[in-house]
């Protein structure tokens, strides 16, 4: 008897050398003028509730709803109405971004390093922001594709 398990589906490993844009899709982006209540609406349309906050275009922050909801401020509809994301973000100044042809072992690398939940991913030629996520990542690895 052996007590090797032997699995009749197992799929090849992942290309840890592919690049990341195989795995990227596009971003949520939140302008850091945006109210509270529009960006909690927006982040709450991602299917992991996360988004990249930007200025003239440009990655300022990766944000999360539950961050969100931590620096909500007190003081009632029109307090939070008037307060923006850029009120609420720890470091408004800036986060790394990925090149489309980075590997996904050097975008793996980056997101343990910076312990975001995501990085943006520059995109190709004019076309929109994409992201990359653990969750992403993850999914890749265990070769499942990337979540629905």
């Amino acid at each position: 008897m052996s007590d090797t398990t032997v699995l009749p589906d197992a799929v090849p490993p992942v290309d840890l050398d592919a690049p990341v844009d195989t795995i990227a899709r596009p971003a949520t982006t939140l302008v850091e003028t945006a109210p509270l209540p529009e960006a909690w609406a927006r982040l709450h349309q991602d299917r992991e509730h996360l988004g990249v906050v930007v200025r003239d275009g440009m990655p300022l922050a990766v944000v999360t709803a539950g961050a969100l909801a931590e620096r909500w401020p007190g003081g009632g509809p029109l307090v939070q109405h008037r307060s923006t994301v850029h009120d609420v973000l720890d470091r408004p100044c800036g986060v790394e971004v990925l090149a489309a042809d980075d590997s996904l072992r050097h975008a793996g690398q980056r997101l343990l390093h910076t312990g975001l939940p995501a990085l943006p991913v520059r995109a190709r030629d004019g076309a929109l922001l994409r992201i990359v996520t653990t969750t992403d990542l993850l999914a890749a690895l265990l070769a499942e594709g990337p979540p629905a």
